[in-house]
């Protein structure tokens, strides 16, 4: 039992915190007042380097995103090896592209391989994290998924995962959150009639917003008040011209347009949206567009759409002068890279510190350095306080492995004095409410998520 003094310790100075035993067991992310001291000389601890590798997209179209979420990383290992490693030993990290599935799915081999890694923390793409997992296991290397956040990972793929696990909300949310930002924001429960544009890159985290915006407008407003007017489905970083989807958003009369569009298509397609008006006529409810670094979305972004983050983190929230932890990260990785972070910056920050915490608490446990299957118990189950807030590491299914933290969106409102747009007016949702409880039992298709609020949500109530 952690008491409130304990806690509240904690939670100001960084100070770990919860049972030896893994369930139940709260960690802190960053660095702290109090280290765990490293073990005397000969305790049972490697003389070698931990070597760990790092894997996200830094290049090409998905770098916009997967950049800050190395950097993330980055911050963690370099806070790390200042305060002496963990248990006095030094990480080493060896990076790897993230691409597409075939060729991630060969550079992380080469990691396990060649590099002979401890451990790995990957990834952007939902078309990535389901066809590394299945290596992982198979290696027995522990993985920490930033992202890739597809429901399909832990509902199809692995269903009882030991050696994976992942950090960000699950992909059913995003939609979730957007759909019930949108209702709540665009105050779409007094519409007869909401018309409803859809625009998403053709692939699974496109695929899987539509479905979950689209099951939530109809369960909460009514499917016969719902009306899809059009269904754009642009290749992911295929597109550079958006004139001929943007026009025919604008013929289709919508009233609001939901998109998951992210990255680099996002920029492309809001600063050419612009310049056809699109803002002044449709309101645009995004899962994500202000998921990327934050000065990417500049000045120019139209006030008063919504304005999601992968219902995940934005670094404004939550708010620094009640919350230290967040301010001190952001504070911190602002001096390191010169900007401020982002939702996946966070989730990598939080999984580097996940495993450290984890190890330390199993070599306590153990008087020795954990083999990695020693590590899984004082993961599952396990909660650790970082940047965003609580996040818990579900230890049964459905999506055990799968971390949890409260869902967060919100209004686009340029801020003069950062001089770009920001989330504004947040809107938190417990995430209890918005994504398929640890032990439900229903169908996998599209989503378990989906089939759970189907079966669960009451129609033309807004569960918020």
């Amino acid at each position: 039992m952690v008491s409130r003094r304990d806690f509240i310790k904690g939670l100001v100075g960084g100070l770990i915190v919860g049972a030896v035993a893994g369930a139940g067991a709260v960690y802190v992310a960053g660095p702290r007042r109090e280290e765990v001291k490293p073990p005397e000389v000969g305790a049972r601890i490697p003389t070698t380097p931990l070597k760990v590798g790092l894997q996200y997209m830094t290049k090409g179209g998905g770098a916009a995103w997967g950049d800050p979420t190395y950097k993330g990383a980055r911050l963690a290992i370099e806070e790390i090896n200042a305060a002496g490693g963990i248990l006095g030993r030094k990480l080493e990290f060896v990076e790897r592209d993230e691409a597409g599935a075939d060729a991630t799915k060969a550079e992380f081999e080469k990691l396990i391989t060649i590099d002979k890694i401890d451990v790995h923390f990957c990834c952007i793409s939902s078309g990535n994290t389901p066809a590394l997992a299945p290596i992982a296991e198979e290696y027995r290397v522990l993985t920490f998924f930033a992202d890739g956040c597809t429901d399909i990972l832990f509902e199809k793929v692995v269903p009882n995962p030991r050696f994976t696990f992942r950090i960000t909300n699950i992909q059913s949310a995003d939609g979730v959150t957007a759909a019930l930002g949108a209702i709540k924001f665009f105050n779409l429960m007094e519409k007869d009639k909401v018309r409803v544009a859809h625009i998403h890159p053709d692939y699974a985290y496109g695929r899987n917003a539509y479905q979950h915006i689209q099951v939530v407008f109809e369960k909460v407003l009514g499917k016969d008040r719902v009306e899809i007017v059009y269904e754009g489905w642009p290749k992911l970083f295929g597109v550079t011209d958006f004139g001929p989807y943007i026009t025919s958003i604008l013929a289709s009369g919508a009233d609001v347009l939901a998109t998951s569009l992210w990255a680099a298509d996002w920029i492309n397609f809001y600063k050419q949206a612009l310049g056809y008006g699109l803002f002044k006529k449709v309101k645009v409810v995004s899962t994500i567009s202000h998921g990327i670094a934050p000065h990417m979305v500049g000045s120019d972004y139209p006030d008063g759409q919504i304005a999601g983050v992968h219902a995940n983190y934005y670094f404004l929230y939550p708010e620094h002068e009640s919350y230290p932890l967040n301010r001190d990260f952001v504070r911190r990785y602002y001096e390191r890279w010169g900007e401020y972070p982002t939702n996946g910056s966070e989730g990598a920050y939080v999984s580097v510190y996940l495993y450290k915490s984890a190890v330390e608490r199993a070599y306590q446990a153990l008087g020795r350095w954990p083999e990695p299957e020693e590590v899984i118990p004082f993961l599952e189950g396990a909660s650790i306080l970082g940047p965003a807030g609580i996040l818990s590491i579900r230890a049964r299914p459905p999506n055990k492995h799968q971390g949890y933290k409260n869902a967060i969106t919100g209004i686009s409102r340029v801020d003069p004095k950062l001089g770009f747009s920001i989330v504004a007016d947040p809107l938190r949702i417990p995430i209890e409410r918005v994504t398929v409880p640890e032990g439900w039992e229903g169908p996998t298709e599209p989503t378990m998520t989906y089939n759970w609020i189907k079966a669960t949500w009451r129609e033309g109530v807004l569960p918020i």
